[in-house]
């Protein structure tokens, strides 16, 4: 059986095709693109779905129709490409099922459920950013109790899981913001100001200017967190991902350049504004622990975190340290699925797969 995963992010679109066998995973290709829906258009966005279909299915040499489920997880919605979430989920089903089979479609809602097109279109709020529950639903076929952290470009995702289910209070965007269990920085896209006002300069702290002057991920480039083929997203002044360009961007949000500013002191800026990503991502997890422990006090004691995708070790396994939690445990060391940027995808089909089919 081949089942097509697909993570439909407003920046970046996720797709794995997996083959199973009799519960085993015999072979996997995965593909990432940097897609802004803001910036496309309807058939952009067909165009796109057919791209990543075909680099998938030419890999592993098989054709669409081969493929027997589709199964999708959608985030874009949120983009403000559109007016609404409903216009964006309705679009996106559309443009699904230019490409696809409309039978073949499966998509994760927040009820931990796989519904088919009619039911999504019918109950389109509940598909909107559901990523985080195939993600969870997944790994609980693997470990029954954790902490799922999964830390990608924009968002960090924290699922508390019991008994292979997700527990979190909040099913949406704003309510899980509102406990804790989203919270809006990432590795790649986050704007500075959003982390911290102020610098150090000269022996003083000084505030920033508010402008889109650059982003997290020339920070983490030049701290060499993240390599020049994770710097996946637009630059902020569409110049290139190169270490010079980072630098020069990095200058400019106290007004300065390369040629007033040494890179020495931009690297302690960059140091600085680091840690207190790291501390703003740690405040948040200990209310979330806080909170969860009221609720289920097993949690108190050695819980287990699993944590994922592209800034997981730079971001979440330094923040659990600093929080005195040591049991960490990588993704891909429970599920086998590559703990990459794409693990999302992976996700979606395999939840589809053990959670979904084999329980039908």
């Amino acid at each position: 059986m081949f089942i097509l995963g697909l993570d439909i992010g407003g920046a970046n679109t996720k797709a794995a095709l997996i083959q199973f066998e009799a519960a085993t995973i015999i072979q996997q290709v995965s593909h990432i693109e940097y897609f802004p829906f803001w910036e496309k258009t309807y058939k952009d966005i067909i165009g796109m779905f057919n791209r990543a279909v075909e680099i998938l299915i030419n890999r592993l040499d098989v054709s669409l129709e081969s493929i027997d489920y589709i199964a999708v997880s959608i985030t874009a919605e949120l983009s403000d490409a559109f007016y609404t979430k409903r216009e964006g989920i309705f679009i996106i089903l559309e443009s699904l099922k230019e490409v696809f089979d409309q039978k073949k479609l499966l998509f994760i809602n927040t009820r931990n459920q796989f519904v088919d097109y009619s039911l999504a279109k019918k109950d389109y709020l509940a598909i909107a950013a559901a990523n985080w529950v195939a993600t969870a639903l997944f790994l609980g076929n693997f470990i029954e109790n954790c902490i799922l952290i999964d830390a990608g470009s924009t968002t960090i995702d924290i699922i508390p899981i019991k008994n292979s289910i997700p527990i979190t209070v909040g099913k949406d965007d704003t309510s899980r913001m509102i406990n804790h269990e989203l919270i809006y920085t990432g590795g790649l896209r986050a704007t500075i100001p959003s982390i911290t006002h102020f610098v150090p300069y000269k022996e003083k702290l000084l505030r920033i200017s508010f402008e889109k002057f650059a982003l997290i991920s020339d920070v983490h480039r030049i701290l060499n967190n993240i390599t020049e083929e994770q710097y996946i997203n637009d630059t902020a002044d569409n110049r290139s991902i190169s270490l010079e360009d980072c630098y020069a961007r990095l200058a400019r949000i106290i007004c300065s350049d390369l040629d007033l500013i040494s890179k020495k002191e931009l690297n302690e800026i960059a140091n600085y504004i680091y840690q207190k990503q790291i501390e703003l991502i740690s405040s948040e997890i200990r209310l979330l622990m806080n909170n969860l422990i009221t609720r289920h006090p097993e949690f108190e004691f050695n819980p287990k975190f699993i944590i994922t995708g592209l800034s997981a070790e730079f971001l979440i396994r330094k923040s659990l340290l600093i929080l005195k939690y040591e049991n960490i445990i990588n993704f891909e060391q429970i599920t086998k699925i590559p703990d990459n940027i794409s693990s999302s995808a992976f996700a979606v089909a395999g939840a589809l797969y053990y959670n979904y089919l084999q329980k039908s």
